[in-house]
C-alpha cells in the first residue's frame, strides 16, 4: 500500500488541466484555491466534479456561498497556480491579480483561457 507521500508523487506524473476555482467568503472578499481535481460529470444537464478538502482555509467559502467560478488557466499561468495553491484562501491571493465579476457576480479572473460560473447541486 503506498503512503500519502508515494501516493502524491506517482499521481504528481498524471497530466491534468490546472484551474483556479474561486467563490466569495461570508464577508464579501474574494477566495480561491489551484484545483486540478475538477472534471466534468454529464453534459445534459451540464455538471463537473470539484474536489475541495474540506481541511483547506477557503473551504467555509465555497461551502457556504453556493456558488463558484472554474477559471481555466493557460499553460504560462504557472505564477497563478503557485500563488492560488499556497495556504490561506483569502483576498490576499487576489493581490496583484486582475479579475472581475462574472454573470452570476462571481470573481472571475481576467487571464483565464476560460471559465465557468456554477451553481452547486451537490456537496459532500
Amino acid at each position: 500500500m503506498l503512503g500519502p507521500d508515494d501516493f502524491r508523487r506517482v499521481l504528481g506524473h498524471f497530466a491534468t488541466g490546472v484551474t483556479v476555482v474561486t467563490t466569495w467568503d461570508a464577508e464579501g472578499q474574494p477566495a480561491g484555491l489551484t484545483a486540478s481535481s475538477v472534471t466534468s460529470v454529464s453534459l445534459d444537464p451540464p455538471l463537473v466534479l470539484v474536489c475541495v478538502a474540506h481541511a483547506a482555509q477557503c473551504y467555509p467559502a465555497f461551502h457556504g456561498h453556493g456558488k463558484f467560478a472554474i477559471n481555466i488557466l493557460h499553460s504560462d499561468h504557472e505564477h497563478l497556480a503557485r500563488r492560488f495553491a499556497s495556504t490561506g484562501g483569502g483576498a490576499e491571493k487576489f493581490e496583484g491579480t486582475d479579475y472581475r465579476q462574472g454573470a452570476l457576480g462571481l470573481p472571475i479572473l481576467k487571464d483565464a483561457l476560460a471559465e465557468i460560473e456554477c451553481t452547486v447541486v451537490h456537496a459532500y
